[in-house]
């Protein structure tokens, strides 16, 4: 029975004869096949797009990586296999890990030489290339804080900062209580060559130095006093091993945030009775304290006040003083001034008295008898001075009287 087969065109197929010869024929065209004495084989085609490469695993175990755009057909005779894959694309804060086999003439040392691939950046491995694939812990699917090992697989490494949250459990303090207290880590790569060199899973690292850091800090302290001081649980200081380790693997540690803890339910009952009963008497005595403050107000209030009004009545007494003494001071400048007066009165009566007896003297007259006669008889005086004057001088009739000198 003859069969004929059509090729089409763009198409490739092979003809494997009885013999075991084979023949590639490309379409368009038609082959008459004998069932008995050759077989045809159509040949896929295989294609790559911009975005993509071709992996072809030839029969003498070599592999060549073609770019694409790029279209390989089968080839029983040399090829293994031909696989499309995509180009790896990273982005700006992504990088690859290479590896390169060493060179033919070098490869008895079977040494291989480590690259990284920074992006932004599309990416076809080479023949003599793998990549490195990172295996860490991360979170089971069913809770972000349930942590477990290899759960994480990667091979694009991320280079901007990140986090992840963590419950450490069975945390036992001082007094033997045990408590679940959750954190939250933010952490940054810094160092990829550091890295690849000290550690094979940081994220492992973290979680254990940041329990043993955890334990240390609960262990001394009483339940109480962690509750009192658990704020320091959100300061970088209180975690000394987890940030020697993550220096020592090329990370930093930004951030440690404590979300809570959680206690055993009979604990939390115990804990929070605790906390009731002192909240009330913290209420009271706020309370209290306010009732005294208050009291304390209205006394320094009543206290100024009687400070101004005693000063009030001071600055009144002052002026009062003040006035009385400008009433007094005038009072002495009357009297003095009242005093001057009589003085001088007193004085030109005397210098009037003077002027008299001077007067009688040069008249002639007993100035002792004047006196007498003053003393005895006033009204005498003018008779005695009038004799006088008349013996001493008939033509001055001189007529005077001095009335109680």
């Amino acid at each position: 029975m003859v069969l004929i087969r059509k090729i089409k065109s763009g198409r490739r197929s092979i003809v494997w004869r009885y013999n075991g010869e084979a023949q590639y024929l490309d379409g368009p065209q038609l082959v008459v096949v004998w069932p008995c004495i050759n077989r045809i084989q159509p040949l896929t085609l295989h294609h790559a797009n911009d975005m993509q490469y071709l992996e072809v695993r030839y029969a003498d175990g070599k592999t060549e990586i073609q770019p694409g755009p790029a279209a390989l057909f089968d080839d029983p005779l040399k090829i293994s296999y031909i696989q499309t894959k995509d180009l790896i694309k990273l982005d700006a804060n992504e990088i690859l890990v290479l590896y390169t086999q060493a060179d033919e003439s070098e490869k008895q040392d079977l040494h291989s030489v480590r690259q990284i691939v920074k992006g932004p950046t599309l990416y076809a491995p080479k023949p003599n290339e793998w990549i490195h694939e990172f295996t860490w812990h991360g979170e089971d699917g069913a809770h972000k804080t349930h942590i477990v090992p290899g759960a994480k697989k990667f091979q694009k490494l991320r280079l901007i900062p990140d986090q992840f949250y963590y419950n450490i459990t069975d945390v036992r303090t001082a007094d033997d209580a045990l408590i679940t207290v959750k954190l939250m880590i933010f952490f940054e790569l810094m160092n990829v060559e550091t890295m690849l060199n000290n550690t094979r899973d940081p994220i492992a690292d973290f979680i254990n130095a940041i329990c043993a850091d955890v334990i240390a800090f609960a262990s001394v302290r009483k339940y109480e006093t962690f509750l009192e001081n658990a704020n320091q649980l959100n300061q970088l200081e209180t975690y000394p091993q987890l940030l020697a380790r993550a220096e020592t693997v090329g990370y930093r540690i930004n951030k440690v945030v404590f979300r809570g803890y959680q206690a055993t339910e009979k604990l939390q009952l115990m804990n929070d009775n605790a906390i009731e009963k002192r909240t009330k008497l913290r209420l009271e005595d706020e309370a209290e304290r306010q009732l005294q403050i208050l009291e304390d107000l209205k006394l320094e209030k009543r206290f100024e006040r009687s400070q101004k009004e005693r000063k009030m009545q001071l600055e009144q007494m002052l002026h009062k003083l003040d006035m009385d003494k400008q009433q007094h001071a005038g009072r002495l400048q009357a009297k003095e001034a009242e005093n001057q007066l009589e003085h001088e009165h007193q004085q030109l009566l005397h210098e009037s008295e003077i002027k008299f007896y001077e007067k009688l003297r040069e008249l002639g007259t007993d100035i002792t008898q004047v006196m007498v006669a003053q003393q005895r008889n006033p009204d005498k005086l003018i008779q005695i001075v009038n004799d006088n004057e008349h013996k001493t001088s008939k033509t001055t009739p001189t007529v005077q009287f001095v009335d109680n000198l």
